[in-house]
């Protein structure tokens, strides 16, 4: 290996990890995954992944399983609702590149998973662009105005930070996370998963794979956004 290849891994190895930046994992639509992305264990790891509405009727989807193992009370990530249950938690947000272009793309968000506390059979707004089975339950999370804005310190994008859904799951089952423009406004934007910064090699490698990519702007396809949000 080159010195100059070799000095440039190790400035933005120290980079990913003097700065909380980086703390999500990022993988991106259409090059590390399509259509869906299946989340693997454990579900807490931060991930982040660059996705867009690329049609006014784009859904996009991620999916994960909790097994009965998962659920067991003597698991490291174990943690209890007020009622005393145990399950797992999951957090989840929406981040829009910060653009004029893009201020009408306001994701919402539904999981929908086995029926329980945090995912309601008789939610309220049930009118939903996709198919719910009649023993699933939903949690919806609903943008209606950008949050506040901040910028992403590797890549440098600044991003408007949208409404954050913190649950406990506690029931074993495949769970769903749809991700839809009302608005039917077409854009880019970032769906953040999980609160735990878990770095082995595989996460690290894939870091350092996407930083140059995420540094030029490549995930924001709107030039002009790209431009805007780089400032």
């Amino acid at each position: 290996m080159k010195a100059t290849t070799l000095s440039s891994l190790i400035s933005l190895n120290a980079l990913l990890f003097a700065s909380s930046a980086m703390a999500h994992i990022p993988y991106v639509e259409g090059l590390d995954f399509k259509d869906v992305y299946d989340v693997k264990a454990p579900v807490e790891k931060s991930l982040a992944l660059y996705m867009s509405f690329d049609n006014a009727d784009d859904i996009d989807q991620i999916r994960f399983v909790l097994t009965e193992d998962d659920l067991k009370a003597d698991q490291k990530n174990i943690v209890q609702t007020q009622d005393g249950k145990i399950g797992r938690k999951i957090t989840f947000n929406t981040i829009v590149p910060r653009c004029d272009q893009y201020a009408g793309v306001l994701p919402k968000l539904a999981l929908v998973g086995p029926t329980q506390a945090a995912l309601t059979s008789s939610f309220a707004g049930g009118d939903l662009p996709f198919a719910v089975e009649g023993a699933d339950g939903v949690f919806q999370l609903t943008n209606t105005v950008q949050g506040k804005a901040f910028q992403e310190k590797i890549a440098g994008t600044n991003y408007w930070r949208q409404n954050e859904a913190s649950l406990i799951l506690t029931e074993a089952g495949t769970y769903k996370l749809y991700i839809w423009s009302p608005s039917k406004t077409i854009g880019d934007y970032a769906l953040v998963f999980g609160d735990q910064e878990i770095f082995g090699p595989a996460e690290t490698v894939q870091a350092l794979k996407r930083i140059a990519y995420l540094r030029s702007g490549m995930e924001i396809k709107d030039e002009a956004c790209r431009l805007a949000a780089k400032k």
